[in-house]
């Protein structure tokens, strides 16, 4: 994740009931696009909301979102001018979360006076406290000089303190002027109030915090949760492994807690005692809420780990925040790498979905494939049936005058997925296929027909389908359940298991020192792991159907 501060608001909205069914179906439909990382996407559905004489209040809270995605995909500019027509809004009820938004443009542009004074003016106590963490994150690598001639106009900012105190710290000579004002803040804590009430830790127990998204798409509470929610399939993966691990004997402790979507709930579960004093926070997943549980965890020296997102760029020079699986940087090594050694022919086309990671994995991919002397004949977005087209344009169906030697296809689109696999077995074309494992999960996959194809998997902490502890865990699961876990409960699994045997009451609970002593490690129903320097699984193994097996390359 980037070492700055992004962050998504998911408002309650109020709608008015003369709206048609289906426009507010659209409408909901881009929030939840959003929080995919389909930005584009989101942003052109958010458009005709925005206007103000057909949709009231309700064009306020597009315009909100459609400046969140702008931000998200990088576009300041565009956010700004949306964004401030909310700032000036007396009458818009969420004109601090605006307010903030508009900040973080101003940050990621380097305009930390003009973001630092939008702050200020920030009233909500909680928006206000969000603000100051983003605040030490943007500036805590600014120059001395720029925070002490500020210093008496944002004095009341406690990121921005820290930020100057722990900069002065670095300084090997201080001027006398500098000693004077280094002597005032050197005490100084952004989380001293929380750390001073903070719980004693056990050390005799492993105790760790679940933090998630349940109610994703809106609402309160688990009992009306849909069958096939992700966030739930995950967790019962993590209580399922936990329960076999306090019968093993490990003395466990969790606690569950649903971050709603709502950043205020977010902030009131990390003032929970029990949060302050756990080993170990997992999740949440979605941008907005990992920042801020990130931010704490750096503060208070917590590890925390994200369990689904390969995307990495906010955990640059972070210390204590994690991807349990690896990250788009892991992913593209491996994939160039693989190629580099195994693959004939250096002619390479890209074709990816719109989704955060899938962009950026695309993207590195093409920087690194010339330092290997790849070619990159076509790199192109795509969605549903668009495949079918970029498989004409580089004359896929034709082996001889095929314009690559391979194709990598980052997407984890099950209807991408299946369009790729009719038209390769409906067309017998043997030059290698690049996916994502995520296929292989799909359940119209037909193994037999991937065999018969040149498709290779990308592993994304894939599953060990011969080992003997997968067997077992997916019969105790049906036996208690009375179906099969899911792909997700496999990872929760996995997970729970990986962090009770990098850190528990016999091998102490320095998380990164573990974890560098494991070097590469077996996982108990994947692959494995390689946390070595590293902040997310750098292990990412290749592999194809073959015999009846998986064959790891």
């Amino acid at each position: 994740m980037r070492s700055t501060i992004l962050l998504l608001f998911v408002i309650s909205i109020f709608f008015n009931p003369c709206f048609a069914q289906d426009e507010l179906a659209t409408y909901k439909r881009a929030k939840s696009l959003i929080t995919y990382g389909n930005y584009d996407d989101a942003m052109e559905l958010l458009r005709p909301y925005m206007d103000a004489n057909q949709f009231g209040n309700l064009s306020n809270y597009a315009s909100f979102h459609f400046s969140q995605a702008a931000y998200q995909k990088g576009s300041y500019k565009l956010a700004q001018s949306i964004i401030g027509n909310l700032v000036n809004n007396a009458q818009w009820p969420k004109q601090d979360e605006a307010r903030y938004l508009l900040a973080l443009t101003l940050f990621q542009e380097g305009r930390n006076f003009e973001a630092l004074q939008e702050i200020s003016k920030i009233k909500s106590p909680q928006i206000k406290s969000q603000a100051e963490n983003a605040s030490y994150n943007f500036l805590k690598n600014t120059s001395v000089s720029f925070l002490i001639a500020n210093l008496r106009q944002f004095n009341e900012n406690k990121g921005y303190v820290l930020a100057l105190k722990e900069q002065m710290e670095k300084q090997s000579i201080m001027s006398n002027d500098e000693r004077v004002i280094y002597n005032q803040i050197k005490s100084f804590n952004l989380g001293a109030d929380q750390q001073k009430n903070s719980p004693v830790k056990n050390q005799q127990s492993l105790d760790v915090a679940l933090i998630l998204p349940f109610n994703y798409s809106g609402g309160k509470g688990v009992k009306n949760l849909e069958g096939n929610n992700f966030v739930f399939e995950l967790h019962q993966g993590l209580i399922f492994a936990a329960k076999e691990l306090k019968e093993s004997g490990l003395n466990l402790n969790i606690r569950t807690y649903d971050t709603e979507r709502d950043l205020n709930k977010v902030q009131n579960i990390l003032a929970d005692p029990f949060v302050l004093q756990s080993d170990v926070i997992i999740g949440p997943i979605y941008p907005d809420e990992s920042e801020m549980v990130m931010s704490f965890a750096e503060r208070n020296a917590i590890p925390f780990i994200n369990p689904l997102s390969n995307v990495n760029d906010k955990l640059q020079g972070t210390s204590y925040s994690y991807l349990f699986r690896p990250s788009v940087n892991s992913l593209a090594n491996s994939i160039i790498e693989f190629s580099y050694k195994n693959l004939m022919g250096r002619r390479m086309a890209i074709a990816y979905s719109s989704a955060t990671r899938d962009e950026q994995l695309a993207k590195i991919i093409t920087e690194q494939a010339g330092r290997f002397g790849f070619s990159i004949v076509k790199n192109h977005k795509v969605a549903n049936r668009e495949i079918l087209d970029f498989f004409e344009q580089i004359k896929l169906k034709d082996q001889e005058a095929a314009l690559v030697d391979f194709v990598v296809i980052v997407s984890d689109d099950p209807n991408t997925a299946s369009i790729t696999l009719s038209f390769m077995e409906s067309q017998n074309i043997n030059i290698p296929i690049l996916v994502m494992d995520s296929w292989l999960y799909f359940n119209f996959a037909n193994y037999e027909m991937l065999e018969n194809q040149n498709f290779y998997f990308i592993g994304n902490n894939p599953i060990d389908f011969g080992s003997e502890n997968l067997a077992s865990f997916r019969e105790k699961f049906n036996l208690e359940n009375i179906n099969y876990p899911s792909f997700n409960t496999h990872l929760g699994y996995e997970l729970m298991y990986w962090v009770s045997e990098t850190i528990n009451p016999f091998r102490g609970f320095d998380f990164r020192r573990n974890l560098n002593q494991n070097a590469f490690t077996e996982g108990r129903i994947t692959y494995g792991f390689n946390f070595i320097d590293s902040n997310n699984n750098t292990y990412v193994p290749v592999f194809r159907i073959g015999n009846g097996y998986f064959e790891i390359n």
